[in-house]
């Protein structure tokens, strides 16, 4: 979980505050007449070929511009999407070509770290393309990037952690993007080295 400013949000308790207070006037959700409306489920055979019981996070691939990008975290708990500076660097990207609008990033534990910058780029998910922001922040990659509420929503998707898929819904019907278990507990693997090393 990584916590900053809502897209859609300036950084001040005041205007936080305002944004809290319009909820009270719920309005119809808007819809994009170019997607499918079918509803959105899951079966016993999404869950087919994942070892239960688990607690795996889903970790997806999807394409990021010209790249296929993996290891990629589908985080609800994270109001931004996030991207590692080591993952842009691979394509090409320099550190001028960021936008500079830092801020403040706070992981579950508390602990907060300035964003590098701003980064926009094209997210290919099956047949749906989103424009999408992401705060660039230079540290040890568990995860290539992190895709929170903002793409969740901008995609109208829904993950299931127990099937470890993410539905959504596309132009000729419901897409699916299956999550790796695997590369997940490869990725856990990863996160508690680097705990054992801070550690140390």
């Amino acid at each position: 979980m990584i916590l900053g400013p809502p897209e859609d949000c300036a950084d001040s308790v005041r205007a936080l505050k305002k944004r809290a207070r319009q909820i009270c006037a719920l309005q119809t959700a808007p819809s994009e007449p170019s997607l499918c409306s079918d509803p959105i489920s899951f079966t016993s055979e999404d869950a087919k070929g994942i070892q239960h019981p688990h607690s795996d996070p889903l970790v997806i691939e999807v394409s990021m511009g010209d790249f296929d990008v993996e290891r990629v975290l589908i985080d609800t708990g994270s109001t931004v999407n996030v991207l590692c500076w080591q993952t842009l660097e691979k394509m090409g990207v320099t550190p001028n070509q960021l936008k500079p609008e830092t801020q403040t990033l706070t992981g579950y534990d508390g602990v907060a770290k300035m964003s590098m910058g701003d980064v926009k780029l094209q997210v290919r998910a099956g047949e749906v393309t989103r424009k999408t922001k992401f705060a660039v922040v230079d540290a040890p990659p568990i995860y290539n990037a992190i895709l929170g509420v903002p793409w969740i929503y901008a995609m109208q998707a829904v993950p299931s952690t127990y099937h470890l898929c993410l539905k959504f819904p596309t132009p000729t019907g419901i897409g699916t993007l299956y999550g790796d278990q695997r590369v997940a507990r490869a990725c856990s693997v990863i996160e508690k080295k680097q705990r054992k090393t801070e550690a140390a």
